[in-house]
């Protein structure tokens, strides 16, 4: 479908069969299940036009846990290869959605999870120190995420991604394990309504 097409005369059902068509084969992504608003919000966050005025300034957030990450140093590793590989993998991912930002802690493993996207869409990376307490630092990348207008692309950690999305509004979610690196996860903020998440997966398992 063409990017500025009405969706209006579509009913629910083919219209959410056609999302899931558009994120499994130009995003990479599959989901599996959509309410109307999330379908509706994340359709105008990546560039088609709105069914009503209301959605007009719908936004995504998406947040990713850092890739892989070496052995050594302990204190600030860098990403192994194969982060280097999950890292590259999210330009395909997003290569639909449009970015305004991009946020990462000062540990290297978020910010190199940035570099391959950050080149290609040419956008700075914005640093949010992770200090203690953590909910300083929750706070911080909440006031960034509203400071900007548009889609944001938060790089965090597995004990900070949960939390930024309860921050921002979403629902609580479980822990990411230690060994788990492939989550994505897409927050859909309206003013008008409540925020909406999609959990999915990115790269190779």
């Amino acid at each position: 479908m063409a990017a500025g097409r009405s969706l209006s005369h579509f009913r629910f059902h083919e219209f959410t069969l056609i999302l899931k068509h558009y994120f499994k084969h130009n995003l990479g992504i599959n989901i599996k299940r959509f309410s109307l608003l999330t379908s509706l919000v994340i359709f105008t966050c990546l560039g088609f036009t709105p069914i009503s005025q209301a959605h007009a300034e719908s936004r995504l957030i998406i947040l990713v846990r850092h890739a892989e990450k070496a052995d050594t140093p302990a204190n600030n590793p860098q990403l192994s290869p194969k982060g280097e590989m999950r890292a590259t993998s999210l330009i395909t991912a997003l290569s639909r959605t449009p970015l305004s930002q991009l946020i990462a802690t000062q540990y290297l493993r978020t910010q190199q999870t940035l570099t391959p996207i950050a080149e290609a869409r040419h956008l700075p990376v914005t640093i949010v120190e992770a200090a203690k307490p953590i909910e300083g630092h929750i706070q911080h990348i909440v006031e960034q995420v509203h400071a900007v207008k548009g889609n944001t692309l938060i790089v965090g950690h597995s004990n900070t991604v949960p939390l930024i999305i309860k921050a921002l509004g979403g629902p609580e979610i479980q822990a990411i394990s230690e060994d788990d690196y492939s989550q994505l996860f897409l927050l859909s903020l309206n003013d008008d309504q409540p925020a909406s998440l999609i959990a999915t997966r990115y790269g190779q398992e």
